[in-house]
């Protein structure tokens, strides 16, 4: 069998253009795997959260009067750790495969926004608020590290449709009180019952149980029934409703923890 050299040559190259695309497809598995076994490696994890921790302990220190001499240290310091968390970002978008699915996870995007914001340059002075505030809010970033934090705020937002009813009667009741205070005590004590805006700001102080029998004590002299309001607005605001929030996020938690290990008993062999 005969074959023309420009038919071997179109089959060489052809070949060739397989064994390199097939090459490049290795390496680049290789490359993905190496990025996810750093990502998924504990020791990778305990130096983010250090790094994390050392981030907070430098926005504490920066709220000092540090000596000139010492601030150089501390934007080596800051500029390291900025570093580090664009290179942790990085591997874990790279170990991901997709930067789609990387952003579908609703974490990443928090982390990301982090990162980024953390890149915005500060040059002038009045902005050395901005920059403390932006380097505060990289300490938030150890809740998508550690996964207990993540299921807790996880949890916590599924409670807020049923939280916020219950918030929602809350002000209802919390504003009927008020507006009885005001037409009952607003002579009386215009510093706690003047209008309905102090009303309310007296009730929440009520509801949280600061010192509010000396409120008490200011209208209980001309009406010595006035204990009834206060009671009856402690019971039902600040122990029954405000249970009933505790009650809501402990189910919700509880319920989450048993899928959680529904889950993992079910994919254990």
């Amino acid at each position: 069998m005969y074959y023309r050299v420009d038919e071997l040559s179109c089959w060489f190259k052809d070949g060739c253009k397989i064994k390199t695309s097939l090459y490049d497809k290795y390496l680049m598995n290789s490359f993905v795997e190496f990025f996810l076994k750093i990502r998924n490696s504990n020791i990778f994890s305990g130096i983010v959260i250090a790094v994390i921790l050392a981030s907070a302990i430098y926005a504490g220190v920066i709220s000092y009067d540090i000596a000139p001499q010492y601030n150089i240290y501390l934007d080596l310091f800051d500029y390291a750790i900025t570093v580090f968390f664009v290179i942790e970002i990085i591997i874990r978008m790279v170990s991901e495969r997709s930067l789609i699915k990387f952003f579908k996870d609703g974490w990443n995007i928090f982390d990301f926004l982090i990162v980024t914001i953390s890149l915005v340059p500060i040059s002038n002075v009045e902005s050395v608020f901005v920059a403390r505030l932006l380097r505060i809010i990289r300490v938030l970033r150890i809740i998508t590290v550690v996964p207990a934090f993540r299921h807790i705020i996880d949890s916590l937002v599924k409670t807020i449709p049923r939280v916020g009813f219950i918030a929602l009667l809350m002000f209802i009741f919390m504003y009927v009180w008020g507006a009885i205070g005001t037409m009952f005590f607003g002579v009386i004590d215009p510093d706690h019952w003047g209008n309905i805006g102090l009303a309310l700001i007296t009730l929440v102080q009520i509801a949280t149980y600061d010192d509010w029998a000396a409120i008490m004590g200011e209208v209980i002299e001309v009406y010595p029934f006035a204990w009834i309001f206060f009671v009856s607005f402690i019971v039902i605001n600040a122990v029954i409703l405000l249970n009933m929030v505790i009650g809501v996020i402990v189910d919700v938690m509880t319920g989450d923890i048993l899928d959680r290990d529904k889950q993992d008993s079910i994919e254990q062999p």
